[in-house]
């Protein structure tokens, strides 16, 4: 009887759950959600998760379609002379904000007809497998300019592992195992969030992490004569009292170590409240606003690759 009581107590639960959170504006169930409709375990094992090639969803009230290469947004452009595919995770994706919203949709509206882009962001990764992807997929399609989005979760060890049949496949077990894992840490607040970064920046597996992408990166670019960009994206918090530049720095080193062209995008978005940069008050994902300024920023250095290649 007990666990009868206990069985029907959480299905009530469950249902107050996914009643409430209908509205699609809570951020936790929002990102189950969307592991749970569109997202697959990798074949890789390096890369983690991929996209199901031809899915649609409305995510955060945004509608998602995800092409048969498993990529957001329409089919490639077949036989486009130049290609730029987006890399990262879900920055690059554009979680949050509409198609066109996103960096992909900001730089198809700045660069010439002849010029392709994709995004092959994907949420929930850290930078080694966004790369690893890239490396699975130029067997399918090929681009001659990179742009990296490198993020503050960049070097974040991710599992791979499934959480479980039940987080899987309730609301409520996701939200509950969230809060245990927040409460389970001791650390809240904007300091423990700095201090938890950079622990992670500064700890061999994240050095390892980061390291072991900017090495593929390298021998991508010297195989296939590649451009490649990296996007340095700012922790969203506070741009104006910004305190985790030594992400920055980090990123910086690392590009002119390996000779890759580096945009830095934190003094531009310095000023306004860092809030009108998110996608809501609930989420700091960057939003479309934001996003054009990366795509603003990164412009320029696309097309002069082009051009002195002609």
């Amino acid at each position: 009887m007990a666990f009868a009581g206990v069985v029907v107590a959480f299905a009530i639960g469950e249902g107050i759950i996914r009643i409430a959170t209908a509205n699609q504006q809570n951020y936790i169930i929002e990102m189950w959600r969307y592991a749970k409709l569109l997202k697959k375990q990798s074949a890789d094992p390096a890369v983690g998760h991929d996209h199901i090639p031809n899915r649609t969803a409305m995510l955060e009230n945004v509608a998602v379609r995800i092409n048969s290469l498993g990529l957001r947004g329409p089919e490639p452009v077949k036989n486009a002379p130049h290609r730029v595919a987006i890399i990262g995770d879900s920055i690059a994706f554009g979680w949050g904000v509409p198609e066109d919203d996103t960096l992909r949709g900001h730089l198809v509206k700045l660069l010439p007809d002849s010029i392709d882009v994709i995004n092959v962001g994907v949420g929930n990764r850290n930078i080694d497998q966004a790369v690893s992807q890239w490396i699975d997929l130029r067997n399918k399609i090929t681009a001659d300019t990179l742009v990296i989005m490198v993020a503050p979760r960049a070097t974040t060890s991710v599992s791979t592992k499934s959480a479980g049949w039940l987080v899987e496949h309730s609301v409520l077990a996701a939200i509950g195992l969230t809060i245990f894992e927040q409460l389970s840490s001791g650390e809240y607040g904007p300091q423990a969030l700095v201090d938890g970064y950079k622990k992670q920046w500064s700890s061999p597996e994240g050095k390892k992490i980061i390291k072991s992408a900017f090495d593929k990166l390298l021998k991508i670019k010297n195989k296939d004569k590649s451009n490649i960009i990296i996007l340095d994206v700012p922790e969203p918090h506070d741009f104006n009292d910004y305190k985790f530049n030594f992400m920055q720095q980090e990123i910086r080193s690392l590009s002119d170590k390996y000779g890759f062209e580096y945009v830095s995008t934190l003094s531009l978005l310095k000023g306004p409240p860092s809030s009108s940069y998110w996608v809501s008050d609930r989420d700091v994902h960057p939003n479309g606003k934001a996003l054009k300024i990366m795509a603003d920023a990164t412009v320029g250095d696309i097309k002069l690759f082009y051009e002195s290649n002609k």
